[in-house]
């Protein structure tokens, strides 16, 4: 056999061996067995290497083998039943022993030849269509993991076909390797044999290994426990039919709790999601229909009144000229003319203009104040007549005022009558009379004196204007009664203005409304396209989307629950149950006794001798 094939084939021994970092002390066992084609065991040596992980000055085991030997080393013990101290001295320990019992796995190899039963040693002087099977005898119930390699010779074969089996050849040698799962529950359908069909000339087979372990299957065990830690397995698979029911019966999903309770709410909610979404298209594609239906209505009303359009906008103009006219002639008769206001003609354009124009005009504050202004004039004349009366009574009442401050500056306390009185009585000497005099005439001469007389002369005669002219305006009837005739004709032209103004409103107005008509006719015509092609979308959005899409992805749930029910119902409770039944088989799967407080790990190498 060659070297690479070798390798592969310990590398096998290795991963059936291979259970997971061991963090405690560790009994290793290798149980190296030679057996005939037929199943019989000729020798068993077990090979065991105590793990020392921890260290320890002594080492406690188990055994029920005899021969003792110390492969690995110096290490003495001592053996009391079935209780096993090595002094380790902190090492590991390798010995080996020998025992009688069974080993748990036992390769049964059965030859036919054209159909009928042959041993491999006869099988070299002959030539036919050969099938060459492998079973597996067990002892107890637990499940193995089985690798049996049967090295192929260079000639001699032919044709090969196998199952449960593969040829991995290297360096032009080839070995047959097949596998198997004995002792696994049926359910799961894992093969508990292999074989191979071949034509056979002068075949000679010399013997096959087979590596076997539960440790993978017990590793395998342990990390599923590990990753459903906590879970329920049962209820869930429960829970599972449960949800898959609704989903094939296409009913809400029921409220569960562990795994399953998120995944239902949003599954309901999605499901919720599609049916409302489907139901608002319908609705918007129903309503879109009725806009289109309106739109179309609208659109012909509005035509029908647009084409009024003209007819109403020719009557309301012809109504406003026929207005225009009688106010013409109203103004015309009014008088106006002869008291010298001149109105134009009235139109619609100018009629707000004119008519501003003449009320203003005929303002009684602004006709009193052009009466007063005329009459002011002529009284202002009368007034300047007799200018110098009034200044020569101004100057005399401001040499009064003059003369009491120049009396009370010198510490007479009297007035200008007092002191005209005093001075008439001899009460006042010349000499005081001229002082008084030199010092008023000083007075009157100055810049300020001067300025204030003329100030008052100003003031007296604007007063005289105003008086007069406020006396003449109230007692001239002439003038009273033109005033309240041109507030009459005022009033006449404010009504006339407001009457003309509620035409030309409702004229401007009609033609804004028939502009309005138009515009709206205009675009009832795009906005009925449009809500028909909008009408349309929404019955193709309801039709092949949202209703599409509602009843695929349903339809999609039902339909995987009707694929997934059966498998969850029957192969995951199957699976589930296997399971169960192969963690209670998997409780103690060494060959030779268990010491507490080690792990365990056990690898069978059988080699079967097939003459």
């Amino acid at each position: 056999m060659s070297k690479k094939i070798i390798a592969m084939l310990t590398a096998l021994v290795m991963i059936l061996g291979c259970t997971g970092a061991l963090a405690e002390n560790t009994k290793h066992e290798r149980v190296y067995v030679v057996a005939g084609a037929d199943g019989s065991v000729k020798s068993i040596t077990d090979s065991i290497r105590l793990e020392n992980t921890d260290g320890l000055d002594e080492l406690t085991d188990r055994t029920m083998l005899t021969d003792i030997l110390n492969v690995g080393g110096n290490e003495t013990f001592t053996l009391e039943g079935e209780t096993l101290v090595w002094k380790a001295n902190g090492k590991n320990v390798i010995y080996q022993g020998a025992s009688a019992k069974a080993p748990a796995v036992v390769p049964v190899v059965t030859l036919t030849l054209d159909g009928e039963e042959i041993s491999v040693a006869d099988l070299k002087e002959k030539t036919g269509e050969a099938v060459l099977t492998v079973t597996y005898r067990t002892e107890g119930q637990a499940p193995a993991l089985v690798l049996s390699a049967l090295l192929l010779p260079e000639e001699g074969i032919s044709d090969l076909k196998t199952e449960n089996a593969a040829v991995l050849t290297e360096a032009e040698r080839s070995v047959l390797v097949g596998w198997a799962v004995p002792n696994m529950d049926p359910s799961l359908q894992l093969p508990v044999s292999f074989s191979a069909v071949f034509h056979a000339d002068h075949a000679d087979l010399g013997w096959m290994m087979t590596f076997c372990s539960s440790d993978p299957l017990e590793a395998a065990c342990r990390e599923l426990d590990a990753r459903i830690d906590g879970m329920d397995p049962e209820a869930l698979l429960k829970d599972v039919t449960v949800l898959l029911t609704a989903l094939k019966d296409g009913a809400d999903l029921p409220e569960t709790e562990g795994m399953t309770k998120e995944i239902v709410g949003k599954i309901n909610e999605l499901n919720k999601g599609l049916k409302d979404l489907d139901a608002s298209a319908l609705q918007l594609a129903e309503g879109a229909q009725q806009v289109a239906e309106g739109s179309a209505a609208l659109d012909t009303g509005l035509a029908a009144l647009k084409g009024n359009n003209d007819t109403l906008n020719n009557g309301a103009e012809q109504l406003f000229a026929a207005i225009l006219n009688t106010a013409n002639d109203q103004i015309a008769a009014s008088g106006l003319a002869d008291a010298g206001i001149t109105i134009p003609v009235l139109t619609a354009e100018n009629y707000a203009e004119i008519l501003d124009g003449v009320i203003a005009q005929l303002d009684p504050d602004t006709l009193k104040a052009a009466a007063s202004a005329k009459i002011a004039e002529e009284v202002r004349k009368q007034v300047a007549a007799k200018e110098d009366q009034i200044r020569a009574g101004v100057l005399e009442a401001v040499k009064g005022k003059v003369l009491e401050a120049v009396l009370k500056a010198a510490g007479f306390e009297m007035t200008a009558e007092q002191y005209a009185a005093a001075l008439k009585g001899g009460l006042v000497s010349k000499e005081q009379a001229a002082q008084v005099d030199t010092a008023v005439e000083a007075q009157m001469k100055s810049e300020a004196i001067l300025a204030q007389t003329e100030a008052a002369v100003q003031e007296q005669i604007e007063k005289l204007v105003t008086e007069n002219t406020e006396a003449y305006l109230a007692k001239d009837e002439t003038i009273t009664a033109k005033l309240a005739q041109a507030a009459a004709a005022r009033e006449q032209l404010l009504a006339l203005k407001e009457k003309l103004d509620q035409v030309n409103t409702f004229v401007t107005g009609l033609k804004d409304y028939t502009d309005g008509v138009a515009q709206a006719s205009d675009a009832a015509v795009t906005l009925s396209a449009g809500a028909t092609l909008v009408s349309t979308g929404a019955s193709t959005l309801q039709e092949t989307g949202t209703k599409t899409l509602k009843d695929s992805i349903l339809t999609a749930e039902k339909s995987a629950a009707v694929n997934l029910l059966p498998l969850v119902e029957k192969n995951l409770t199957g699976v589930l149950n296997a399971w169960k039944t192969t963690k209670d088989h998997l409780t103690d799967t060494g060959y030779d006794l268990k010491p507490e407080g080690m792990d365990e790990e056990t690898v069978y190498i059988i080699r079967t001798d097939l003459k």
